[in-house]
């Protein structure tokens, strides 16, 4: 009773030193601009979040789920119960979330293999930086590694005391976590599979279908829910198709390095270019697209596949649409514990430990359920594409099997095990130098990416002179980004120089004429020096670009009714409908409130 006394009190003191230090780097990080003003797949979670904050809890509307909806849902319910700090709340409990999965990785460390073990991988994730960080981004890493890591303890806790109801509600816990991070089916499908195998038939049977059912049950309500509101026969969401493509293709380097913004948006769109609607078809459009290359180039996937499982092992952390040592800048924590200095700390630590941990334990213990699951994650994984952020839920697990192997060299050591002790540094040795082999320098510059990140959020809490240094910047990182050139000239504008505004706006519009931002622009400035005439060939132009563009048809009508110009405001009306039958209501109460308004005059 007291040796539980007193490893419960470690276990709480793992959780301590894991929230302290999350906590303090909260208040360091909030020092970056981006706290308050998330960008990319962070400010779409966060539209998310406020659409279903607002009442919209179904998404009537919106059609099937584009991205997993756990996240989304988690950020609403702060929402709602945090209107004001909504930015401070969310990453406060997910410090929490992250804390527990710190003590959670203790309980598995001891339940695994003994104390010691435990204690060092508590620690160990404690202080990682990978779990720190993430811990304060609004994207889904956090949530999906603390339900998923919670799935593990119960299936682990199942396993001692095996019951139909137990593997029932462990299904559940992992249902929920393929809600947050789909990957997390791999192992989901892997549990019954083993259970069949090593279990008698009739008890094998049982467990196998109470788990699969508990997956089913948890997943259920959000494949109803895309069938009977979303309008389509999505199971979680229809990104999966997408994702797959762009992590196999024969131009592997190109798709994973697609900005977001019209480069994205230009590779999303291919398939209503070539008339397909339905989300799940556009889904299943780039699922072909991927399965054709793996069929018409084996050999050639299978050497992607095995750079992309080199990737998953190696340390560097790999941002997703912008590199993430950078942030280091604005926190003492983060750059105690995510840097790289002829090893990419932690993970090029942690893996090497890792992977011989997994040996040994294979040799100790045979096979476990939480090495099932490094294995299973790890496939679904590189089966996309390789992220830092994709490698996190399953990173507090290979904190454990490193403590594990850190542990049994020591062990070996005290025992003056000498040969056996060589032995294993020499392997740890020769993972650790694949794992940190051809690191990229550390940038602590940033790319263009991260200033136009930078720019953009200084532009939306209206300090427009730093916006105009970071996209200065961006733009001298990357003279062809052209969305980074076209939020220089807003924001040139906006200071009161139209001409440059108008003359980059110009620019932008000759190099990236199918997007119709540019051509809004100008034509908007037209309007500010009074140039009807000139604003409404822009305006031409927008609509060459994309007749389907309600605002431009909107604003000519506008100018039209304002300058008393009936006749094309009616015009105009009736190319909008034409292009845009489902707003022909909007569009004539809109058209008749600025008939009214011009024949009063």
């Amino acid at each position: 009773m007291i040796a539980g006394l007193q490893a419960r009190r470690l276990g709480w003191l793992v959780f301590a030193l894991a929230l302290v230090v999350r906590v303090v780097y909260i208040f360091e990080s909030d020092a970056s601009p981006l706290f308050g003003h998330p960008a990319v797949d962070a400010k779409t979670y966060t539209h998310h979040a406020q659409r279903l904050a607002a009442g919209n809890w179904l998404g009537v509307g919106e059609g099937p789920f584009w991205q997993p909806p756990l996240y989304p849902y988690f950020l609403g319910a702060v929402k709602v119960l945090f209107p004001e700090s909504f930015f401070y709340a969310v990453r406060f409990v997910q410090a929490l979330l992250g804390a527990l999965v710190c003590a959670m990785s203790w309980w598995i460390g001891r339940a695994l293999f003994n104390p010691a073990v435990g204690l060092l991988a508590g620690i160990g994730a404690a202080l990682c930086g990978p779990l720190i960080f993430f811990d304060g981004e609004l994207l889904p890493a956090s949530l999906a590694t603390f339900v998923v890591l919670l799935a593990l303890v119960v299936l682990l806790r199942v396993w001692r005391h095996p019951s139909r109801w137990g593997f029932l509600g462990a299904g559940v816990a992992f249902g929920f976590g393929a809600l947050a991070v789909p990957t997390v089916l791999t192992f989901a499908v892997a549990v019954p599979i083993a259970l069949l195998w090593v279990t008698p038939r009739r008890q094998g049977l049982i467990w196998a279908g109470a788990f699969s059912l508990g997956v089913i049950l948890a997943i259920a309500p959000v494949a109803w829910r895309n069938w009977a509101i979303g309008g389509d026969g999505v199971g979680i969401s229809y990104n999966a198709g997408i994702n797959l493509y762009i992590g196999n293709n024969s131009n592997y380097k190109e798709t994973v390095a697609i900005r977001p913004g019209w480069e994205w948006d230009d590779l999303v769109t291919q398939p209503a270019r070539e008339g397909i609607e339905r989300p799940s078809a556009k889904s299943a459009y780039f699922a072909a697209r991927a399965w054709d290359y793996i069929r018409g180039d084996p050999i050639g996937w299978l050497g992607l596949m095995g750079r992309k499982l080199g990737a998953f092992w190696h340390g560097d952390e790999r941002g997703r649409n912008q590199p993430i040592y950078f942030w280091r800048i604005y926190s003492t924590v983060l750059s105690a514990t995510l840097w790289k200095a002829g090893i990419a700390f932690p993970f090029g630590l942690v893996a090497p430990l890792a992977l011989w941990g997994m040996l040994l334990s294979l040799r100790r213990i045979g096979p476990t359920w939480p090495l099932l699951y490094v294995l299973c994650y790890c496939l679904g994984v590189i089966a996309f594409f390789v992220a830092a952020r994709y490698r996190v839920p399953v990173l507090p697990v290979l904190v454990v099997f490193a403590a594990y192997g850190v542990w049994a060299l020591w062990d070996w050591g005290r025992a003056r095990c000498w040969r056996n002790l060589g032995l294993g540094l020499a392997v740890c040795l020769v993972f650790a130098l694949a794992a940190n082999s051809h690191l990229a320098p550390m940038d602590m510059e940033g790319d263009a990416a991260i200033h136009y990140n930078l720019g953009n959020a200084y532009a939306e809490a209206g300090d427009k002179e730093r916006a105009l240094a970071a996209f200065e910047r961006a733009v001298a990182e990357d003279p062809e980004y052209w969305q980074a050139w076209l939020n220089l000239g807003g924001v040139k504008a906006a200071l009161g120089d139209l001409a440059a505004g108008e003359a980059i706006f110009a620019r932008v519009a000759q190099k990236a004429p199918r997007q119709v931002e540019p051509w809004m622009n100008l034509a908007h400035v037209r309007i500010m020096r009074r140039d009807l005439e000139g604003a409404f060939r822009y305006y031409e132009s927008a609509l060459a670009a994309n007749p389907k563009l309600l605002p431009a048809y909107v604003e000519m009508i506008r100018l039209y009714g304002q300058i008393g110009d009936l006749a094309r405001a009616a015009h105009v009306l009736q190319r909008a409908v034409d292009h845009l039958p489902a707003e022909r209501e909007r569009l004539r109460q809109f058209y008749e409130e600025i008939q009214t308004r011009a024949l009063g005059r």
